[in-house]
């Protein structure tokens, strides 16, 4: 009787043992799944958010180099530089708009670089994991040189629908350590 018991609680003793690990039973593997979600909550919380007016600095996630970007303004509007929406989209919906935002890139590293090689923005609403890229046909400021100390400022053009989103934001180095969100408010809102 006494080996039982002390077999008993030796058994007792291992499982709870192997409780305290959390591991599985199969691989011996720790559980991470509530690190994991951890980790990715705080990467989130980790971007890099501006609003209308404050300048980033931002690192380039690919070329090692910083820049600055400073949104200027937001608006939607039906058309940009005398291109109206509808010679861009084709029948465009009545809420359908350009989203212009202006901005001024300045090159703060010490070579240089054509900023539409270097680095985009991506546009989206505020909770959307993507976005958008520019029409380059609007930003061709982008296409020339920017030697270090210079700066350059243009509007990057977007389609958007009115309703689309209370807030919208535009991302830079997306899907990089070095994400940097600026928060646009949806002025017809």
């Amino acid at each position: 009787m006494k080996k039982l018991l002390i077999m008993l609680f030796a058994s007792l003793l291992l499982v709870a043992c192997s409780d305290e690990g959390d591991t599985t039973k199969d691989t011996g593997e720790e559980n991470n799944e509530k690190a994991t979600d951890t980790d990715t909550s705080k990467k989130e919380e980790q971007k890099k958010v501006y609003q209308i007016g404050e300048t980033a600095v931002i690192t380039s996630d690919l070329y090692e180099f910083d820049y600055e970007v400073t949104v200027d303004d937001f608006k939607l509007t039906r058309e940009v530089d005398g291109t109206p929406l509808d010679d861009i989209i084709s029948g465009a919906e009545e809420d359908g708009r350009f989203a212009v935002v202006e901005v001024t890139i300045k090159n703060i590293s010490d070579r240089s670089y054509v900023p539409n090689e270097m680095f985009s923005a991506n546009f989206a609403r505020m909770d959307a994991k993507g976005g958008e890229t520019s029409y380059d046909q609007f930003f061709t400021i982008g296409d020339e040189e920017l030697a270090p100390g210079e700066e350059i400022q243009g509007h990057l053009v977007y389609t958007t629908r009115v309703d689309y989103a209370d807030t919208f934001v535009l991302k830079y180095e997306f899907m990089s350590d070095e994400e940097t969100h600026f928060e646009l408010p949806n002025p017809e809102q």
